[in-house]
Order: structure tokens, then C-alpha cells, then sequence
């Protein structure tokens, strides 16, 4: 064999040992990365394998506008990489906008059922499979494997071991309504939930509609009522120990106020609150809102209010001016503004004739 010949075999030799090694390490760095990644809550099985690790948005090459991100409850962040196709409405009123999307033939269990939802979609609500009264548990969402989970923010817990993070551990995209976390939410917040659904089932053009809708009701009312001086406003949810629990400066006292009112307890620093029947008495509500659910019946609740004595002399009550909403009509759903349009009746009803 000559020089040359041995010299070119030796430098091959040397060669293919490097790539082999190279190979080697690269394996031995990525599986290290994977380990380093994963959380307390949410670790690799063994059988864990590349192809059902959660997509990055650097190596999915998804449908067309995926993958993207959206930052939702405790500033997490989750990333969508297709059109869900089987889903879990966590509350009533995430129940509702999805199926005010067009999307509930896609909802395979719903979870939390304390509300009645839009009158339009409620015989489909019923006809949906219950996974959990309350919120679901980790366990619970893994033996049903869901690609998306649509609630307000305590369907998310560490409690359950349901937070986003974990959840996107394990490869289930999931979203809080704004509203239900968000301090201070309006009704813009509730446009940005369907913009966000829209954007998630490729229905942008469905939810604008339903978006356009929603603000031409809400100018309309706005219209009617400008001018008009705001009605005193007392929301009666519980009676506790101490006294009736009320609203704060939260997303229904929003909607009293677009509608042409002011929540009497829009003062406090929480958005829920005990207070005293004496306040009540002392700010003298013109109108009474009830929350109707729970096990009090709405006519348990009538009758808490005007079977107090220390209540005869409030103007809601002598003047019987009571009117109940269901937790869906108060909280983000397709139902926003027709809330807004019931109260502006409810206070200004000279203004509808």
C-alpha cells in the first residue's frame, strides 16, 4: 500500500470516529435539555417519545396561522398549534361563547353547570356529557384527553394540578375567560375572548360578527340613556352571617354602568364583599339586582329582602323595583349585551317605551 493510499484511509478513519462522537453528545444534549425542562408537575414518562412532546413554536409547522402564543391567568403562557377538535367548557359561560362561535359540536364534557346559558344553545348544553360538578382534577382531564379546556380562572389551580403550565405540559392547550381574572374587566374584555376563540377555531370572521353585534346594542343603549342621571343600583347575591354579599368594582358593576346605573358597593377595594343591611339602608338602592342561583331559590331570596323590616323604607323595595339574573347573564358570555339592554330597561324604562 502506498504513502498516500494509508494517509487518506487513516484521515477517513479519524473522520468518521469524530462525526460518531459528535452524533453521540448531540443525543446526549438533548435528552439532558428535555430532563431540565420538565416541571415537578408535569414529567416525561419513560415511554415519552419525540413525536408526542409539546410542539415548540420554533419546530411545529402547523395549520395555516398556527402555531401561535396567547398569555392568559398568572401571566402564563400557552401555545396553540392547531383547530382544537375535541373540547372541554370548563364554566357555563365559556359553554356559552363557544357555543355562540359555532363550536359545540366539538364540546365533548362540560364541567361546572351552575348556570343557565343563552336560551338559544341551552337544550344542546343539557345534551352534553358532565365530567366533574366543579372543577375538573388533573386525573379527571387526562383520562379524557381533551385538545383544548375553555373556563374561567378557577377551573386552573394548583389545587387540581390544573394551572396552564401543567396543563401544557401535557400537551392540552387551555384558556381562562378575561373577565373571570382580570380586576376591573369590561366588556371590551369579553370582544377579546371571542377574538381570541376566533383566532383558536380559525373563525375570525365569526367572532367579529358576533363582536359587532354585541357593541351595536351596547350604543344603542348608550344612546337612549345618555343624559340620563344614574340610577342607584344594589346587588343582592347571598345572605351571610353577617349580612348580604355584594358586588364590588367588578365586571357587573361595568355592566350597571353602561346600562345607566351605579352599583352602590362600587366603592369597595374587592370585587365581592360582606356588608351591613345599615350601608344598604343608608345608600337607599333605586333597583335590586338578584343573583339567581345556588341552592337559595330566587324566591327565597325575593322574600329575604322584603321580609326584613329594616328594609321597608329602601326605594327598591317599596317601589318594587327587583329583577333577577342568572350567573351567565353577569359573567362573559353572548349574553353581555343583552344584560346591558335588560338593566337599561330595568333603570330607565321610560327611555324603551
Amino acid at each position: 500500500m502506498s504513502k498516500k493510499l494509508f494517509a487518506l484511509l487513516l484521515v477517513s478513519v479519524m473522520v468518521f470516529s469524530m462525526t460518531a462522537c459528535s452524533s453521540e453528545n448531540t443525543k446526549e444534549t438533548t435528552a439532558q435539555a428535555r430532563n431540565e425542562d420538565a416541571t415537578p408537575d408535569a414529567p416525561l414518562e419513560e415511554n415519552q417519545t419525540e413525536e408526542n412532546e409539546v410542539p415548540s413554536l420554533e419546530d411545529t409547522d402547523g395549520e395555516e396561522g398556527f402555531p401561535f402564543e396567547l398569555t392568559t391567568y398568572n401571566d402564563m403562557v400557552v401555545t396553540f398549534t392547531k383547530v382544537p377538535e375535541t373540547v372541554i367548557a370548563a364554566n357555563s359561560n365559556t359553554a356559552d361563547q363557544l357555543f355562540a362561535l359555532g363550536v359545540g359540536d366539538k364540546i365533548t364534557y362540560v364541567c361546572y353547570k351552575n348556570s343557565e346559558i343563552n336560551p338559544r344553545f341551552q337544550a344542546e348544553y343539557d345534551s352534553k356529557e358532565v365530567l366533574n360538578e366543579q372543577a375538573a382534577t388533573l386525573e379527571q382531564l387526562l383520562e379524557v384527553s381533551p385538545d383544548f379546556i375553555y373556563g374561567r380562572s378557577s377551573a386552573f389551580s394548583e389545587k387540581n394540578g390544573t394551572t396552564h403550565d401543567i396543563l401544557s405540559g401535557y400537551g392540552i392547550a387551555s384558556l381562562s375567560s378575561i373577565e373571570g381574572y382580570k380586576l376591573g374587566a369590561d366588556v371590551e374584555d369579553v370582544y377579546e375572548d371571542f377574538y381570541n376563540l376566533g383566532r383558536i377555531f380559525h373563525l375570525e370572521d365569526k367572532a367579529h360578527e358576533i363582536v359587532e353585534e354585541m357593541k351595536a346594542k351596547v350604543a344603542e343603549v348608550d344612546a337612549k340613556t345618555n343624559g340620563q342621571e344614574a340610577v342607584r343600583v344594589f346587588v343582592f347575591d347571598a345572605l351571610m352571617e353577617d349580612g348580604p354579599y355584594t358586588c364590588g368594582n367588578n365586571f357587573t358593576a361595568q355592566l350597571i354602568r353602561h346600562a345607566g346605573g351605579k352599583n352602590i358597593f362600587e366603592d369597595l377595594d374587592t370585587t365581592w364583599s360582606t356588608v351591613s343591611w345599615e350601608t344598604v339602608v343608608e345608600r337607599d338602592p333605586e333597583v335590586i339586582i338578584i343573583n339567581d342561583y345556588g341552592a337559595t331559590s330566587l324566591e327565597e331570596k325575593i322574600a329575604q329582602l322584603k321580609e326584613n323590616p329594616a328594609l321597608s323604607d329602601v326605594s327598591a323595595i317599596k317601589n318594587d323595583r327587583i329583577i333577577s339574573v342568572h350567573l351567565c347573564e353577569v359573567f362573559a358570555s353572548s349574553m353581555t349585551a343583552d344584560t346591558i339592554v335588560k338593566f337599561a330597561q330595568a333603570f330607565h324604562p321610560e327611555c324603551f317605551e
